[in-house]
């Protein structure tokens, strides 16, 4: 088991404060349709959609990935919400260069001591009474939208000119409710589901093997 390569998840963490409580989302690759700033805005708002506290004022700290966190997508996001009246205000923050650590590496760091067990993938009563947020039900069903957000955004928002020199952003005040196209989920390709059946599934608990490791479809004619 240890050469082989079992069911992959990504795991992308949202620590709230306020609730107090941090939310990590399991992302199966059948239902990854992107490891950018579309992914991240979906699980963002995923959350603020399940987990908001009704809060007008919001503050934000990320880290200064600019692939997923510092990016103009995000940003025009952000805006987005506050036109469209789900917040008055959003204060954004990016952590100074030489402070790379703060509280969701905490908790991600207590949620890598509970990898997946015998197939099955972390559930909230395992993890430090953090909420866990599968991203995909059993059935294979999708429980968390990815959006197709910058198509939906570019056309309404210019880029911000070097915003990699600034740590620090903010947004005020109200716009219609519109939202962007959901995109498909990409599935896993019967090459990956062959191998998990063949290669995997015996290593899974008996009764979930058909929820990791299903029965791969036939070839085409």
């Amino acid at each position: 088991m240890y050469f082989l390569v079992p069911r992959k998840c990504a795991i992308f963490c949202v620590n709230c404060e306020a609730i107090p409580q941090q939310v990590n989302f399991l992302v199966d690759k059948s239902v990854n349709c992107s490891k950018g700033s579309t992914a991240v805005i979906s699980y963002f708002h995923f959350f603020f959609e399940k987990y908001e506290l009704g809060e007008q004022v919001l503050s934000l700290h990320c880290d200064n990935c600019s692939g997923q966190n510092k990016h103009n997508f995000v940003m025009w996001y952000l805006i987005w919400r506050v036109m469209k009246g789900l917040h008055t205000e959003i204060n954004v923050h990016f952590m100074p260069a030489g402070h790379t650590k703060f509280a969701p590496d905490w908790a991600f760091g207590l949620l890598k001591k509970f990898p997946a067990i015998r197939g099955v993938l972390p559930t909230a009563s395992m993890i430090c009474a953090r909420s866990c947020e599968r991203a995909q039900q059993e059935d294979g069903s999708t429980l968390v939208n990815t959006y197709d957000w910058q198509t939906f955004l570019k056309p309404a928002f210019k880029r911000l000119p070097g915003m990699l020199k600034f740590a620090h952003f903010r947004m005020s005040h109200q716009h219609p409710d519109y939202m962007p196209l959901i995109l498909p989920t990409p599935g896993l390709s019967r090459e990956r589901q062959t191998y998990l059946f063949r290669q995997i599934r015996e290593f899974v608990r008996e009764d979930k093997r058909d929820v990791m490791c299903p029965t791969p479809p036939p070839p085409p004619n």
